[in-house]
């Protein structure tokens, strides 16, 4: 008896760019337990994501991101660099950030 045939499944059709995400290297900066704590507190005095909020959504943060990417910033503790956004607009920002700052 023969298999039946695949059927075309659109959504498995985009090949993800880039090495698979489990070969990609991490930055230790953000698995210390300081930036756990200090995010985490950030997150928590800034529930909303400030992307969302200026584009009039109220979405809760995910995540703290640096404004200006650490690497290219002088204090990556700086808080007025920090702002804590959605998931969804994180993986917006980091082409953009890699695009202008060439990171």
């Amino acid at each position: 008896m023969d298999k039946p045939k695949a059927k075309h499944r659109p959504w498995n059709s985009i090949k993800p760019s880039g090495p698979p995400i489990a070969n990609r290297s991490r930055d230790p900066f953000y698995h210390t337990a300081r930036w756990t704590r200090e995010s985490r507190a950030f997150r928590q005095q800034n529930p909303l994501c400030a992307h969302c909020r200026i584009n009039g959504f109220i979405v809760p943060s995910e995540v703290t991101d640096h404004k200006v990417p650490k690497n290219v910033c002088k204090d990556p503790w700086d808080k007025n660099n920090w702002e804590a956004i959605c998931k969804k607009c994180h993986a917006k920002k980091g082409p953009t950030d890699k695009k202008h700052f060439k990171t």
